[in-house]
């Protein structure tokens, strides 16, 4: 009766020891994607004063993998689709601003485009409403993002000019190709090279788990082959001590 039970503690503790090892393997780049902590102004507020910067603060850092801050982008538009951003989005640990100075009252939305700590680029949208008192000064809008230091950018003066000159900076998207487009809100894509690289490491490390957990089982089954191949070859001796049938009988029958 040892044996089986033996057999079985043994399997127990091998699968443990397997799911032990599996449970180590890092995870997948997926599950360290940065999120939104915060953000100014708040998600579903309504603010009555139009703040100079607005702002999106994630879980982990923000990295600046063109080094010229065109990784990340804060856009801040109105239900007409105009911008009110002034094109210059900075990066501060794990904080994404903008430079603003909203228009007419009503909703705005901030749309963030960034590349979180795991390489991978993720993007969505925060909505605010803006009420502020009435006479208080609109800034104009842009129907294009504005170039960072361009006329058309948050506080512009005239619509006219800010689009000829909105026009007249477009070459400069040339030097920022990757933030061209924004990326669908809640989206997700690999940014960068790095991320291929932490994928293979990835797979070496389940690689590695899994061929340890298979040496876990194999040297478990082992030692429970031998244990049971010695229980067999004792279980003749043990046999003849307990059986009832003993031969002291036949002997004793024989003597008379």
């Amino acid at each position: 009766m040892r044996a089986p039970r033996l057999l079985g503690v043994l399997a127990i503790a091998g699968l443990g020891a397997a799911t032990g090892v599996l449970a180590l393997v890092p995870a997948g780049p997926a599950a360290a994607h940065d999120y939104v902590v915060s953000s100014t102004p708040a998600a579903g507020s309504t603010v009555d004063s139009s703040p100079a910067t607005v702002s999106i603060t994630f879980n982990d850092v923000i990295l600046d993998l063109s080094g010229t801050g065109s990784s990340n982008v804060l856009e801040v538009t109105d239900a007409a689709g105009l911008h009110y951003e002034d094109g210059c989005s900075t990066t501060s640990g794990p904080t994404l601003a903008t430079g603003v100075a909203l228009g007419a009252p009503g909703a705005y939305t901030m749309t963030y485009q960034a590349v979180s700590a795991d390489g991978h680029t993720v993007s969505d949208a925060v909505p605010f409403t803006y009420a502020p008192a009435a006479g208080t000064a609109e800034g104009d809008g842009s129907p294009t993002r504005p170039s960072c230091g361009s006329a058309g950018g948050a506080g512009g003066d005239s619509g006219a000019s800010s689009g000829d000159e909105t026009a007249a900076a477009s070459p400069s998207a040339s030097t920022e190709p990757e933030m061209t487009t924004m990326a669908t809100p809640g989206d997700d894509t690999v940014a960068t090279p790095s991320a291929a690289s932490e994928s293979g490491s990835v797979n070496a490390g389940l690689v590695i788990g899994i061929a340890v957990a298979i040496v876990v089982l194999a040297a478990a089954g082992v030692v429970v082959a031998i244990v049971t191949g010695r229980r067999r070859d004792g279980t003749p001796a043990e046999a003849e001590v307990d059986d009832p049938s003993a031969p002291v009988g036949d002997e004793s029958s024989d003597g008379r």
